[in-house]
């Protein structure tokens, strides 16, 4: 028995080592930068991506991660390719080539060099380079279930992130995709793209690598896949050592790094303090002046009539008579009170505004974007016909659903409907020598070229260079004006030259350069960024109105999402622009400053002052807004009280202590009066697997959700029962129809899925680790609810608050994973499970969710 147990022993210690021998020899690449190792085996993979200092290596186990992934060009489509062996070389200049063989011919040299806290990885080889469509590197799966940074490229878990940096511009992700959940954690991707073919690249939200194959890209030759870089990074999580690690990539790779009073944009506070929107002119600048400086106001935004045309941006005369001089006389006199002023754009829109705009009359540029099919005219026709034929080709109806400005020669024509009669389609209701073109007759077989053509009647630049020609404009009048603050809004019109992602970025590349050989610092807002853009912005604001239910009422779930979005991916808050605000009252004034002062952010008015002036209320308004700005400028308050603020249903009290100090008191909870509230039965709960005793009439009203209805109706369902053992309770939940209001923002039939839970406080047990599944999606909530207790997703933020008996709120939570949908009108099933916190007890826990109709903006 004895020599038989050791020749077992022998045998599995051999396996072992020979095992491990193994292992080592399908290792070809093991690095360490600052905190992150780095394993690559003869395959391509990434095995290992470990935190040094405990071990934890967070790649994921149950997909494949490889170092780079590429589609190959085939016809119209792309092949999708991925490596089939790797092999490393040492270079004598530093670090490691990793070439990549991906089979149908194409292989792809990396090279990995270790820095001080980040791996530069480069695509410095594809062969042949002509026939790579795309690289991405990634997708690198990890276990991380903590915030995603989904601009920035960032996963993490409760103590370390790593993250993916784009080195160059044209290596970038679409928005919302350089990181994204998993059912296992998350992950982080950016990928390249080949430009020399003229393939359209489309750049929508949680989408990559998609084509369009009606649109047309101008081919940029030598633009390839190759040089395509990024910096791979890991790091104990946090703002502070996230954004250190970051700034010495940025500074050591030749990154944009925009500062503004020196201070670098991503660290200034200037982008989040107060800016006042305004259609002030030359005439009357001075009254607007004069009210910024009453609110204590950093920035003066005048609204999108500075242009008399979007293009070539030529100031309206009717606006500033005196032009670019009389702007600049303006900002010399808002700096001696600390204000800068703001060019507002559309950044690439191109449009009379309303003078004509010279890149689309009296000739048109040639380089406008078109769609890639073309027509001619079936037919002579006069100047003056309205109904015009065309000829009916390969794809040309299917544009003309899209379209409503085709160009016949020299002249634009807008048209409002159309017939399909065989073998030609008939425009009609044409409008001839549109946006100031000259209608003229046209020859039977005329060339038409298709226009794309926009919602806010404008067009596109459909070239690299005619783009840069906007940016070039923009930064000569943020130099001759001294303006200081900078709105790149519709940025998405950089994405309809079909370059993916690099037109924007070269766009705001061309423009920081040229302002930094001018020493002239701005801040930049924007209406999205990507991982690339991300370095030019210092804040993010937007916010519409709501003419209907008022001022507390203008989108604040989006303003709130916003909110959590900007500080997951590292940028300074902004709640946004208030519209409406002339007519605030204090107590709505009192209400905003708390919110943006809980969630650490700025916010923006748009007022006019003569109607403020006839506020009955507008000295109190005044005072209190200028009693919160002086507050937060004196950080007066605790990370509690700022928890407590952000309670939005909660209305505060700020006063100035006789010492200098300062007085936040409670002061009543809020709701809107005019809500419709829905009784439980229209969502007619019924039990899946927990039997009848598992749904209970409801006992508990809409102030447990701490929302204070923002919505047209709202209602809770039934109590759904369950019990903390480990298990899954289940349930029928239907979601009640609504005809939504057809001039409201984005109004969509998907609903988002809240609730409230609750612990009885006469259960035997706390209870941790809740689940909650929605027809097989789910999302994880790490808290642990003491008996009376109970949690909330108060707005459509992944951040679920816990609240004692009383209504107090104790913690926040963070949700891993993102906020199911429902559709109106369907039966969802829903799912619960928790544990006990003590051993052999499982206590009741208690369910409602949440039914809301009338959105004003849907995320």
């Amino acid at each position: 028995m004895k020599i038989k147990f050791v020749l077992i022993l022998l045998f599995v210690f051999s396996a072992l080592m020979i095992s491990t021998m193994n292992a080592e020899e399908r290792v070809i690449f093991d690095g360490t930068a600052g905190n992150l190792r780095l394993v690559i085996d003869q395959t391509g993979k990434i095995t290992t991506l470990e935190d040094v200092s405990t071990g934890e290596n967070y790649i994921s186990r149950k997909e494949v991660c490889y170092l780079l992934e590429c589609g190959m060009y085939s016809g119209d489509s792309t092949t999708v390719l991925q490596p089939i062996s790797a092999k490393a070389v040492k270079k004598e200049t530093g670090g490691t080539e990793i070439e990549l063989s991906c089979g149908e011919g194409i292989t792809l040299t990396v090279l990995i060099t270790p820095k001080q806290d980040w791996f530069r990885m480069e695509l410095v080889k594809a062969e042949p380079v002509a026939e790579v469509s795309y690289v991405t590197w990634g997708p690198y799966r990890t276990t991380m279930r903590g915030q995603i940074a989904e601009w920035l490229g960032m996963n993490r878990s409760d103590d370390f992130a790593i993250g993916l940096l784009s080195l160059e511009p044209n290596t970038d992700a679409a928005p919302r995709t350089a990181a994204s959940y998993t059912g296992e954690g998350s992950l982080i991707q950016l990928s390249a793209y080949d430009h020399t073919r003229g393939r359209f690249i489309v750049v929508q939200n949680n989408e990559l690598n998609t084509f369009d194959k009606l649109r047309k890209a101008v081919p940029i030759p030598k633009l390839t896949t190759v040089g395509s870089a990024v910096a791979l990074y890991g790091c104990p999580s946090g703002r502070k050592t996230e954004l250190n690690v970051i700034e010495k990539i940025v500074l050591a790779e030749g990154l944009p790094h925009p500062t503004y009073e020196g201070v670098w944009n991503k660290y200034t506070d200037a982008g989040k303090q107060f800016c006042l929107w305004a259609n002030y002119n030359e005439k009357n600048f001075a009254e607007y002046l004069n009210l910024a400086r009453a609110l204590n106001t950093r920035i003066l935004c005048i609204r999108s009539n500075m242009m008399s045309n979007w293009g070539h941006f030529d100031i309206n005369p009717g606006v500033y008579p005196g032009g670019i001089s009389a702007i600049l006389e303006d900002s010399k006199e808002a700096k001696k009170s600390n204000i800068g002023l703001t060019l507002y754009t559309l950044t690439t829109f191109l449009k009379p505004n309303p003078a004509p705009e010279p890149y689309i009359s009296p000739v048109p540029d040639d380089r406008l974007q078109t769609w890639k099919p073309e027509t001619k005219l079936a037919g002579n026709i006069s100047a003056t016909d309205t109904a015009i034929a065309v000829q009916n080709g390969k794809d040309v109806e299917a544009v003309i659903k899209s379209t409503r400005v085709i160009r016949v020669d020299n002249e634009m024509i807008r048209f409002k409907n159309f017939t399909v009669e065989g073998d030609r389609i008939l425009i009609k209701e044409c409008q001839r020598g549109a946006f100031h073109t000259q209608a003229t007759e046209h020859k039977d077989q005329s060339r038409i070229r298709l226009m794309v053509f926009s919602g806010y009647d404008n067009f596109y630049p459909g070239t690299l260079d005619m783009s840069n020609e906007c940016s070039d404009r923009l930064s000569d009048i943020l130099l001759q004006a001294d303006i200081d603050n900078f709105i790149v809004d519709g940025y998405e019109s950089c994405f309809e030259t079909g370059y993916g992602t690099y037109t924007g970025n070269i766009f705001l590349k061309n423009l920081f350069e040229k302002l930094a050989r001018n020493n002239k610092e701005i801040l930049t807002t924007t209406s999205l960024f990507t991982n690339y853009s991300w370095h030019f912005m210092s804040h993010v604001s937007w916010g519409e109105g709501d003419r209907d239910r008022g001022f507390r009422f203008s989108m604040l779930d989006y303003r709130l999402s916003r909110q959590l979005e900007l500080g997951r991916n590292l940028m300074p808050g902004k709640m946004g622009q208030y519209g409406g605000a002339s007519d605030a009252t204090a107590e709505d004034i009192n209400w905003v400053m708390a919110l943006s002062t809980g969630w650490d952010s700025g916010v923006d008015f748009v007022m006019d002052t003569k109607s403020i002036k006839n506020n009955p209320e507008y000295e109190q308004v005044v005072e209190t807004f200028s009693l919160w700005e002086q507050a937060k400028a004196e950080k007066a308050f605790s990370e509690y009280q700022k928890m407590l603020l952000r309670q939005s249903d909660v209305i505060y009290k700020l006063t100035r202590k006789v010492d200098g100090g300062w007085d936040l008191k409670f002061d009543r909870r809020w709701q809107n009066e005019k809500v419709k509230i829905l009784p439980s039965s229209v969502m007619n709960a019924t039990p899946v697997n927990g039997g009848a005793e598992s749904v209970k009439p409801l006992s508990i009203d809409w102030s447990w959700t701490h929302n204070p209805a923002l919505y047209n109706e709202v209602g809770l369902s039934d109590d759904l029962v369950s019990h903390a053992d480990g298990n899954e309770t289940s349930w029928k939940v239907t979601f009640p129809p609504y005809t939504e209001n057809p001039k409201a923002w984005f109004h969509t039939d998907s609903r988002h899925f809240q609730y409230v839970i609750r612990v009885p406080e006469n259960a035997s047990s706390a209870v941790k680790n809740f689940r909650v599944c929605v027809n097989g999606k789910a999302i994880e909530i790490p808290a642990t609810l003491q008996p009376g207790q109970y949690l909330s997703i108060p707005h459509l933020v992944e951040i679920a608050c816990i609240y004692d008996k009383n209504h107090q709120v104790l913690s926040e939570v963070y949700l891993h994973g993102v906020i199911q949908h429902v559709q109106k009108g369907q039966t969802a099933t829903v799912a619960l499970s928790c544990e006990s916190v003590e051993k052999d007890t499982s206590p009741e826990v208690i369910m409602n969710i949440r039914c809301q109709n009338g959105y004003y903006y849907h995320r």
